[in-house]
């Protein structure tokens, strides 16, 4: 493979260094996270280790194709990343009252995670072709994208995987408001969405996330199962108080009252230990990692990366929004990674697959 230098002398070292940082804080994170676990933090550390460099490698090989071909390409990326989200609801394996990881090769994924950024780019290719000028799109052109993200939705929630399938949406009407819309499409689209948590209530959502949603209206509602989880999330937050409590001296995971303190709920972790200024210093570092994807849409040669580029400041802003507001009880918990800290090889390499296709953006303005 033969690399362009004018890749490396134009590389965003923000956004890099950014991202250094928010993956060296959650390594740091993790380790505490872990450090009670029977098994200790080392496992963890090398699998999350070996997921960030993995992602190194695709960020290298995403860099050295145009960001334009890997769209045009990336109908065959969806296709084959729905079908591996197939085969996971028949053979997947089954954790946690859930079916949503794969095994491939003596190798655990979880398909879902790496649906986000293939749906962006097949998502930004679709909208692209049907804009016309500065014309909003009707109903007619988006029916596809449509259609494209409610496929891979509605198999996710049969996982059952609520988190990720929210994500999907999310982004997906994110990049539908990016591109434009017709007054009536937004009616119609308001419409639907008016409707859609009946059915997804009735005949999609399990009987546990029913449960989630009625203890986030009345967190006493389930007193000894999601209820109990919410509050001992928000007392770990709030016993960091201002200062936190120290690194490896948090108290409320490391004596398990906390559930999967080290995957969802890795904020509370952070919160308990570094308290309010510290969780100050990771929103602002996250909140300037989003404002650099934003900046890169902003400055892309062309629309299409421009919506590419807006569809990953979609994913990270929604994740870390979400995963924070859950942590202290201000949305309800449905299971979303906290991007570069929670661990997960899966969520992990997705992440840092986005960032090379921002990279490739960025890098490629100055080669035309």
């Amino acid at each position: 493979m033969r690399i362009d230098k004018r890749h490396l002398y134009h590389l965003d070292w923000y956004l890099i260094i950014n991202v250094l940082i928010l993956f060296a804080i959650g390594i740091m994170n993790l380790m505490s996270a872990t450090s009670s676990f029977f098994s200790g933090s080392y496992t963890f550390m090398v699998k999350q280790l070996a997921a960030f460099f993995i992602g190194i490698l695709l960020i290298m090989v995403i860099n050295y194709y145009d960001y334009r071909v890997i769209a045009a390409q990336s109908k065959w990326l969806y296709f084959g990343v729905l079908l591996l989200i197939v085969l996971v609801l028949v053979i997947g394996m089954i954790a946690g009252g859930a079916k949503r990881w794969i095994t491939i090769f003596g190798v655990s994924i979880q398909p879902s995670e790496f649906m986000k950024p293939i749906l962006v780019l097949y998502l930004a290719n679709k909208l692209y072709e049907r804009k016309r000028d500065d014309m909003p799109l009707g109903i007619r052109d988006i029916l596809f994208p449509l259609a494209v993200c409610i496929v891979p939705t509605i198999l996710i929630v049969k996982q059952p995987d609520l988190g990720t399938a929210v994500i999907i949406v999310l982004v997906c009407l994110s990049l539908l408001w990016f591109v434009g819309l017709k007054r009536s499409t937004y009616a119609i689209l308001l419409s639907i969405g008016l409707v859609a948590p009946f059915i997804f209530w009735k005949y999609l959502m399990k009987p546990y996330q029913k449960m989630r949603i009625l203890s986030f209206i009345n967190i006493d509602a389930d007193p000894s199962g999601f209820g109990y989880h919410a509050k001992q999330a928000m007392i770990a937050v709030g016993s960091g108080k201002f200062f936190g409590k120290g690194y490896m001296a948090g108290t409320q995971h490391k004596l398990q009252f906390i559930p999967e303190h080290h995957t969802d709920f890795i904020f509370t972790v952070f919160g308990e230990e570094w308290g309010f200024i510290g969780s100050l210093v990771l929103f602002i570092l996250f909140l300037s990692f989003i404002q650099r994807c934003l900046k890169v849409a902003q400055n892309s040669h062309d629309e299409l990366g421009s919506i590419i580029a807006f569809g990953i400041a979609s994913i990270i802003y929604f994740q870390f929004t979400i995963n924070v507001l859950m942590a202290i009880h201000l949305v309800p918990v449905v299971g979303i990674p906290l991007p570069l800290m929670s661990y997960g090889g899966s969520s992990l390499v997705s992440i840092l697959a986005s960032i090379g296709l921002l990279l490739n953006i960025s890098t490629r303005r100055y080669m035309f």
